[in-house]
């Protein structure tokens, strides 16, 4: 398994060790993870939260990983990377 491949719980772990909190306003099929304002570029077009799906089996590993990328740079993807 390489470090891309990931489950739920790791990605959750890994977003929460960066400074990620979890903001959810109802139920539904995904979680919402706010970032801290420190890894936020001035883009406006992305938003300022990633979601992670609830469901068992995670298929879009590679769509967080380009969420975060956006969001932040590449230094925020190796910061979450390292913590999996």
């Amino acid at each position: 398994m390489s470090k891309k491949d990931f489950n739920r719980k790791q990605c959750i772990k890994a977003l929460k060790k960066i400074g990620f909190q979890k903001k959810n306003n109802r139920r539904g099929n995904h979680d919402k993870f706010v970032a801290p304002q420190c890894f936020l570029n001035n883009n406006s077009e992305s938003p300022p939260f990633i979601v992670v799906p609830r469901s068992r089996q995670m298929h879009c590993q590679f769509a967080i990983l380009q969420e975060l990328k956006i969001m932040g740079g590449n230094n925020l993807v190796e910061k979450f990377l390292k913590n999996i």
